[in-house]
């Protein structure tokens, strides 16, 4: 688990930028980079986002094993279907990433989604999408970025991480 997160010089531009563009759907990226142990930060781990790997928001409706139904109305609403409040990331865009990662000894950290009409928590859907434990960044439409470390599908398995670089 990070104790901190720090982003390169750039990164929080890119980031922003890419995800916002995009907008009124949802932007999504994977966050590539190293850890490092710190004796001088008392929270532990400090994760270094090297670079940003912009993706392609493939969402679709019905795409997964998971049906869009449960006891939560931000799931089952079919309003929330589609692009504007729902992310997946490319497999194969996953995989470049990874190889790029690898070839600089780094590896990718988490995941980085926009909400644009929204804040920067994540909600109900991002947990029952997530893949636990994850580092999953979120930029607000409004350009607050704010990191979260999810360890399980109720909101209140989730960690805030401090960000360095805002």
């Amino acid at each position: 688990m990070p104790g901190l997160l720090q982003f390169d010089p750039n990164c929080l531009m890119v980031l922003r930028r890419s995800l916002l563009t995009v907008a009124p759907l949802e932007g999504c990226a994977l966050l590539l980079g190293d850890q490092q142990d710190s004796h001088t930060y008392q929270g532990g781990n400090i994760w270094c986002v090297r670079l940003i790997w912009p993706c392609c928001n493939t969402w679709v409706a019905g795409m997964s094993s998971f049906p869009e139904v449960s006891g939560d109305p931000d799931l089952f609403d079919s309003s929330l279907l589609s692009r504007k409040h729902r992310f997946a990331l490319d497999p194969r865009e996953q995989l470049q990433a990874q190889r790029f990662a690898r070839e600089r000894s780094w590896r990718v950290l988490g995941s980085a989604h926009s909400h644009p009409g929204g804040e920067a928590v994540p909600s109900p859907a991002d947990h029952r999408w997530a893949v636990f434990p994850a580092l999953m960044v979120i930029v607000a439409g409004s350009g607050n970025v704010r990191a979260w470390w999810l360890t399980g599908v109720q909101s209140d398995q989730q960690h805030e991480v401090a960000c360095l670089g805002q």
